[in-house]
């Protein structure tokens, strides 16, 4: 059994916010609705969804319905007001494809409705939720892509900011946006463990950072020292993944974005 990660969970909560309740006929909410509501990227909300439509096993479905078929079994199992329970995975093997259609038809009334509107709304804002398509990159094209990634995303929260909130928030939408853009991308053949090590450490980062955002501990706190922990083991995994696959300074400067996340969880200086 899978749980949701805290970042998961409040872009379910986003996207099936317009279609709770009495409102089950509304579309769900957009990438964009999504990525100003979670302070993250649209790039970032694409991949969240991606990790969520394999997680509840929508993804082999077509596009236009992975998006309402994930609503719909997010509110009927009552996931969202369940705390920690485990996410009720969907079958697999053999009978996967029969009993997930036979799971669909409960919400194909929903469905018939909501779908064209998903439609018509990908169709005219360009949000996407699709896996990374394209040929398999060489090595270097592959860590020339990453390297700009991490130069566009890098900004400047601000010095001196006593918001410990909005700092994270700054700090989220630059690991997430590297994050998000990284996710869609084609990766080279074969596994990489420094590779992968980055892109835990950027995982690591954004749901530690996001707690931050939602809520900064006070400091000295035990939930404060959780989180310096948590995104100073994310910030080593980052720079020494980016150090072992090769990336150049920026995905390097990234890991010092996220250990500044570590001091700002940390609390404000004395």
């Amino acid at each position: 059994m899978e749980r949701l990660t805290e970042t998961q969970r409040r872009i379910l909560t986003v996207l099936c916010r317009p279609c709770a309740g009495e409102s089950r006929f509304a579309r769900p909410a957009s990438n964009s609705e999504i990525a100003g509501e979670v302070f993250l990227s649209v790039d970032a909300v694409k991949a969240h969804l991606r990790a969520l439509y394999k997680k509840f096993g929508v993804e082999s479905l077509p596009h236009t319905e992975k998006r309402t078929a994930l609503v719909e079994i997010v509110l009927g199992s009552g996931l969202l007001d369940a705390g920690e329970t485990p996410i009720p995975m969907p079958p697999r093997g053999r009978r996967a494809g029969a009993e997930r259609r036979t799971m669909l038809v409960s919400f194909s009334a929903v469905a018939a409705l909501a779908l064209g509107g998903l439609a018509l709304s990908g169709a005219t804002s360009g949000d996407s939720a699709g896996s990374p398509a394209g040929p398999i990159p060489s090595r270097a094209e592959y860590t020339r892509a990453v390297d700009s990634f991490c130069r566009m995303a890098l900004g400047d929260p601000g010095p001196g900011s006593r918001d410990r909130a909005a700092l994270a928030r700054a700090h989220l939408r630059e690991i997430e946006t590297v994050r998000g853009r990284v996710d869609s991308l084609t990766p080279p053949a074969g596994r990489d463990r420094a590779l992968t090590r980055f892109r835990r450490g950027l995982e690591r980062a954004a749901d530690y950072t996001s707690a931050v955002a939602e809520a900064p501990p006070p400091a000295g706190s035990g939930r404060g020292a959780e989180l310096v922990a948590e995104l100073t083991l994310a910030a080593g995994q980052v720079e020494a993944g980016a150090l072992g696959y090769g990336l150049g300074p920026p995905c390097l400067a990234v890991g010092d974005v996220v250990a500044a996340s570590a001091r700002n969880a940390a609390g404000p200086p004395p």
